[in-house]
């Protein structure tokens, strides 16, 4: 048998006390990870709108975006089971380093002047891999560094984490850009992980994991995979967000090529620093409020209509305020979503599967969304960009709404991806397994008892069906 967080805490001797959850510990590692997210979100603004520039094509700014996303989500279910098996904090101190590491190697590129688009590309397959290990490691530890009732709050701190990370962001970005160019923006970034790294190997970890028995890593991703798709309620979500996701995604990859369609780069940093505004504050109003106390996925399906209606106000006119206004009800509704969701789940799962379940909801769920970003987006706007000219096909009819030339195209893609998400929200609506999973599924119970469960299950004869306990829901027999 083996600890769940990497062993016994060898840190409590006679003269040094258990690590025990706290706010404090948890907002000390989500500092350093606020600065990494910081340079991060340089290079990750500046190389695409630099690529956007240089080729002028949706379809390269698609390819940039699916090779940070597909790597990452074929490594999911290993990253899962890794982090189930092992320190959270030892895979999280890893990924920041191996991230850490790619950074430094595309810097090295491009300071001696031998980088090429092709190198950008490989890397980022790289860095997809690292983030995807670390993305994992991180939010599975959220449970186990803060006290459960601080977990909504602490979720909204690290939605609102990633909305600082990208608030400022891009307003400096544009001005990095045109004076530093991406080798100054690179020493940034590099500077910010070692500062990640720093932050993570200093701070201890409670060691809250339950002993459980040690399987081979294949058993593990089965068995997670098992456990997480045989719930009824996490089963019909993943497939909710599945189909959610091809229509969400080209709206977030647009939102820039939109407006250097009729405005300058300034005005495209704007709008992401906008945008960005609104992560943080949902991100803010979820860590102070925590979310819906009574049903929490009425709270999710409105805020997935928010971004509905978003992105139909995108697509109205060609001005930076409007699109400005819709970018910000997307990012809001997107973290409010994410954050509040991802509280239901982890009160409703297991600690000792938090990390294969959040593998499985991002293999599953994300796995459309390069469908959306490499063939929705580029093939809707090359489609409908020539329709929307001022001789187009449909000039006389949707161009009445939207208006017609350069961009109107992309315009329609946002609003008709915006109709289809609302659709989406009132059949989930009307399906129980969704608009009640917070209060149809019961709430796990503690990790130790399903220790002693699963142990149950090995002395008992083969066949038997494990079975994990948890705890009834209110209003049932007991």
């Amino acid at each position: 048998g083996g600890p769940g967080d990497g062993g016994p805490p060898v840190d409590a001797g006679p003269s040094r006390r258990p690590a025990e959850p706290s706010m404090g510990r948890f907002l000390g590692v989500a500092a350093g990870q606020l600065v990494s997210l910081i340079g991060s979100a340089f290079t990750q603004w500046a190389i695409p709108i630099w690529i956007y520039l240089t080729t002028g094509s949706v379809a390269q700014l698609a390819l940039f975006v699916t090779l940070a996303l597909v790597p990452g989500l074929v490594v999911a279910p290993l990253a899962g089971a890794v982090v189930d098996r092992s320190s959270r904090r030892a895979v999280l101190l890893a990924g920041d380093v191996a991230a850490w590491a790619v950074q430094i190697a595309l810097g090295v590129l491009l300071w001696t002047d031998t980088l090429q688009i092709w190198h950008i590309y490989a890397l980022l397959v790289g860095l997809s891999v690292a983030t995807a290990f670390q993305r994992l490691a991180y939010v599975a530890s959220v449970p186990q560094l803060v006290p459960k009732r601080y977990l909504r709050h602490a979720i909204g701190v690290v939605e609102m984490v990633n909305g600082v990370g990208t608030l400022f962001v891009p307003l400096f970005a544009a001005g990095l850009l045109a004076t530093v160019g991406l080798d100054g923006i690179l020493v940034i970034d590099i500077v910010s992980y070692a500062a990640a790294v720093l932050v993570v190997a200093l701070v201890r970890w409670p060691a809250r994991m339950g002993w459980h028995r040690r399987e081979t890593l294949t058993a593990e991703i089965a068995n997670g995979f098992r456990y997480s798709w045989g719930h009824r309620h996490f089963r019909a979500m993943l497939l909710f967000f599945l189909v959610l996701n091809i229509f969400l995604a080209p709206p977030l990859i647009l939102v820039s090529p939109l407006v250097l369609s009729f405005g300058t780069l300034a005005d495209a940093a704007q709008v992401s620093f906008v945008s960005g505004l609104g992560a943080t504050v949902a991100g803010l109003t979820v860590a102070l409020w925590g979310g819906p106390a009574r049903r929490p996925m009425r709270g999710v399906l409105l805020s997935i209509l928010a971004m509905a209606v978003a992105c139909v106000v995108i697509a109205l006119r060609p001005d930076p305020l409007l699109v400005a206004a819709g970018a910000f009800g997307l990012a809001a509704g997107l973290t409010l979503t994410t954050g509040i969701y991802r509280a239901i789940v982890q009160v409703k799962i297991p600690q000792r599967y938090h990390g294969r379940a959040a593998a499985l909801n991002q293999m599953i769920s994300w796995s459309t969304l390069p469908l959306g970003f490499a063939v929705v987006a580029p093939a809707a706007t090359a489609l409908f960009e020539p329709m929307l000219m001022p001789d187009g096909r449909l000039a006389g009819s949707v161009g009445r709404l939207i208006g017609v030339g350069e961009g109107r195209g992309i315009a329609f893609v946002f609003l008709l991806c915006g109709l289809v998400i609302a659709v989406l929200v009132a059949a989930a609506a009307r399906i129980r397994a969704i608009a009640r999973f917070d209060t149809d599924a019961p709430d796990a119970v503690a990790d130790d008892l399903v220790g002693v469960e699963s142990l149950r299950h090995r002395r008992e004869p083969a066949g038997t069906p494990p079975v994990v306990p948890s705890r009834p829901r209110a209003g049932s027999a007991t």
